[in-house]
């Protein structure tokens, strides 16, 4: 029995080099990405990042292995921009579910499913979201910094997790600006994540609760105007 499970693990280390290996040879061609600069800031990074894009289109794995050094709160950071563009707002909150789900149990670093990390997204796209997004992370920058550490210790981020995936939910609703306040409320905590700041993890979870709430009162008035209009046409 022991030596089975011990193959087991084996087999699966092994599993898991050959597709990390097969995800080094995809993006080969790839300019290999900068060092991160000491005390460079996730605004500046991600100005970076937009500025040496290889092509017109460019996979969300790229982008991840851009922002490898941040774990959860770059790929969160990430994903909250990419929501507020149009036509894509549904798959970015569902990818989100799966840092959300891996946060919760235990994850150190996240995983994202392949289809999800080939999935390609126009650079006119992203840089549209950028003239939205990193203004407000630079402004939200200027106050941080580390405090209230015990708001950033576990199970604090395990609870996180479970806030990123209702958030994410809230954004995949096909409807106007449902997805803003989930957005903010998710820079607030992956930042705060980031950079140790306790403080901006509770305005995080309080701008969280807050979407949620507005994100089921608008289900609920969907689902109600919904209602009328099969009743009155029945």
């Amino acid at each position: 029995m022991e030596h089975e499970s011990l193959s087991r693990v084996q087999d699966t280390k092994r599993r898991i080099y050959v597709q990390g290996k097969r995800e080094i040879d995809m993006t080969a061609h790839l300019p290999k990405p900068e060092p991160a600069a000491d005390g460079e800031t996730t605004s500046a990074l991600l100005r970076r990042i937009l500025a040496s894009l290889p092509n017109k289109q460019v996979s969300i794995g790229y982008l991840v292995l851009r922002l490898r050094r941040r774990s959860f709160g770059g790929l969160i950071i990430l994903l909250a921009a990419l929501g507020l563009l149009p036509g894509i707002s549904f798959f970015c909150g569902f990818a989100m579910i799966v840092p959300g789900v891996q946060m919760t149990a235990g994850y150190r670093a996240p995983l994202l499913p392949r289809f999800i990390r080939r999935r390609r997204i126009g650079r006119a796209g992203l840089t549209a979201v950028a003239r939205r997004a990193i203004p407000l992370l630079e402004r939200l920058e200027r106050f941080v910094k580390p405090r209230w550490l015990v708001w950033t210790r576990p199970p604090v981020p395990a609870a996180i997790g479970v806030l990123v995936v209702g958030l994410a939910l809230v954004v995949m609703l096909p409807l106007p600006f449902s997805n803003l306040p989930p957005a903010i409320a998710l820079l607030c905590l992956s930042l705060g994540l980031l950079e140790r700041d306790g403080l901006l993890i509770v305005a995080g979870v309080l701008a969280a609760l807050v979407s949620l709430a507005i994100g089921a009162l608008i289900s609920y008035a969907a689902f109600e105007g919904i209602s009328f209009v099969i009743r009155e046409r029945l």
